[in-house]
């Protein structure tokens, strides 16, 4: 790690391996709602799956815009703009509010979609950390 990189407590994400984690961790999310997908069908409800879809898509639409606002403050060694973040944050709230208000999504399995990412992140770094335990490096 750089001077630079250890004052911010950033992660360095140019490094083929920490793409390679976020690679992993969208697929693995793509994976979860696939099976949440399936699994909405005994529920016979198209607000149901429609619920888990808009979710997910809201969830790993955030998911890649965080990393493209962080990699593109990693390169250009700027201050990240609070408008982008504060911008981002409303948008996806708008998201959401428009697929409860409008499209009449169950909100429970919208809640769930959009968890996906999170059930991703955990789920990648439980594997990460067992794979690296097997091999014997702590």
């Amino acid at each position: 790690m750089t001077k630079e990189n250890q004052k911010s407590n950033l992660p360095l994400l140019s490094g083929h391996g920490e793409i390679q984690k976020l690679i992993s961790i969208e697929k693995r999310c793509v994976q979860i709602l696939v099976v949440l997908l399936l699994a909405s069908f005994w529920f016979q409800s198209w607000a149901v799956s429609l619920g888990l879809v808009l979710g997910g898509a809201i969830a790993l639409l955030n998911f890649r815009w965080l990393w493209s606002i962080l990699r593109r403050y990693l390169k250009s060694k700027k201050k990240y703009s609070l408008f982008q973040l504060i911008g981002k944050f409303f948008l996806l709230a708008l998201a959401i509010f428009l697929a409860i208000r409008f499209v009449r999504v169950n909100p429970v399995a919208l809640v769930i979609g959009v968890s996906t990412v999170v059930f991703g992140i955990v789920f990648e770094m439980v594997r990460q950390n067992l794979l690296r335990n097997r091999k014997g490096v702590w």
